[in-house]
């Protein structure tokens, strides 16, 4: 999952959330440098990537999509995931997904100075490009992918990744509602026992 859905998994306590949108910055146990509940959330974000990287829907959805995007095809189908949760958020929390990001982005501005390098680096343009809360919008998801394309060269064709995710949105849709629920439900049973080890 992408940076949307980790922050929602964390449920409602903001160091949680940004510990667990953090979670790819940080390498090895460096998480035990921070306070006890952003580290809870990167270690969470580690759990939350096991977990997908081996479910069945994620994989056969990763399958549909490994013929475009090759070994990108799981960096994609993760964004494609944030974007069905922005497009279905009335369904998962009952504040505006921009009201939500908001909160998220000043407790990041907040805790700039303890974030990683490659925080540092990347939060300013999330925040400035609204990321967060543009996942759900087409146009704003097609520059995202635009950006990621750049940088890796364009040895992904992430350049298509709309057209691609236009093209296949009711079977992805489909898988996205069937792997979320439990998502879900296995990151409050992890969240749940990290807090109480």
């Amino acid at each position: 999952m992408n940076f949307l859905a980790h922050a929602y998994l964390s449920g409602n306590n903001t160091s949680i959330s940004l510990g667990n949108l953090l979670g790819d910055m940080v390498k090895g146990q460096d998480w035990k440098y921070y306070n006890s509940e952003i580290a809870t959330g990167m270690r969470l974000h580690r759990y939350i990537d096991e977990f997908t990287d081996h479910h069945p829907v994620f994989i056969q959805s990763k399958a549909l999509l490994k013929p475009y995007f090759n070994r990108y095809a799981g960096v994609v189908l993760d964004i494609y995931f944030d974007h069905f949760l922005a497009y279905n958020w009335v369904d998962y929390h009952p504040k505006a997904l921009q009201d939500y990001v908001n909160n998220l982005y000043i407790s990041l501005i907040k805790h700039y100075p303890i974030l990683p390098a490659k925080g540092k680096k990347m939060i300013p343009i999330m925040i400035i490009r609204n990321w967060l809360g543009g996942y759900g919008h087409l146009p704003s998801l097609h520059q995202i992918f635009l950006g990621m394309d750049r940088r890796t060269n364009h040895k992904g064709n992430m350049y298509e990744a709309v057209n691609i995710l236009q093209t296949h949105f009711e079977d992805l849709h489909s898988d996205f509602k069937l792997f979320f629920p439990d998502l879900i439900t296995f990151s409050e049973t992890k969240l749940t026992e990290l807090q109480n080890t």
